[in-house]
């Protein structure tokens, strides 16, 4: 991966986001708190990173959706990254405490989603330090696709689509890997992280 040695780049990775100050939502009361697992290993030249299709569900708001493994927080939850750990072995199978390390939190978001404009959905960044077999539940997985990083940072595969939303108009972050498209909340949270993580990645 060049120069600067791939071990050296999740060590960068690490620093960066212990360092800067997560952007967070207010508004405790009444919200929803979710919290989602970014998971990164190391795959032959370079980085990947996971993402999941959720299965087609009348009462999911992120149904068919690319997304990341992840979910709200239930009681007994002490915190949003433990929701984030608890729900990534839940829903794919592992354990980041056994096979790998969290290297910091993301910004927060909200959905434009209507159905889940409630939720306050906080991304947390890992990384495989083994490898290690994905057993999914196929209640809440379809499919999980590794994603080479250089793909999510190649221009030719993403987009900028305006989309109305009460009667003002966003920005939707859309990337493209063959039949899959990664847009919504978790191409906003691609697009953060490829922006704070600019000059490691």
């Amino acid at each position: 991966m060049g120069i600067v040695s791939d071990s050296e780049k999740i060590a960068a990775l690490e620093r960066l986001l212990k360092e800067r100050n997560p952007a967070k939502i207010g508004g405790e009361a009444g919200f929803v708190q979710a919290a989602v697992m970014m998971i990164l290993k190391e795959t032959e030249e370079e980085f990947s990173m996971l993402f999941i299709k959720r299965p087609e569900s009348e009462w999911d708001p992120f149904s068919g959706h690319m997304a990341f493994p992840g979910g709200r927080m239930r009681e007994g939850d002490e915190s949003k990254l433990e929701t984030a750990i608890r729900e990534t072995e839940e829903e794919i199978g592992v354990d980041i405490g056994a096979y790998g390390r969290i290297l910091g939190e993301l910004d927060d978001v909200n959905p434009n989603n209507p159905r889940a404009r409630g939720y306050i959905v906080t991304p947390y960044l890992s990384f495989l330090t083994k490898e290690v077999p994905l057993e999914l539940d196929r209640r809440e997985v379809e499919e999980a696709v590794w994603v080479p990083m250089e793909h999510l940072k190649d221009e030719r595969n993403f987009k900028i689509r305006l989309r109305e939303r009460d009667g003002r108009l966003i920005e939707d972050y859309a990337y493209n890997y063959g039949p899959y498209l990664i847009w919504g909340m978790t191409g906003r949270i691609v697009h953060s992280f490829l922006s704070i993580t600019a000059q490691i990645c």
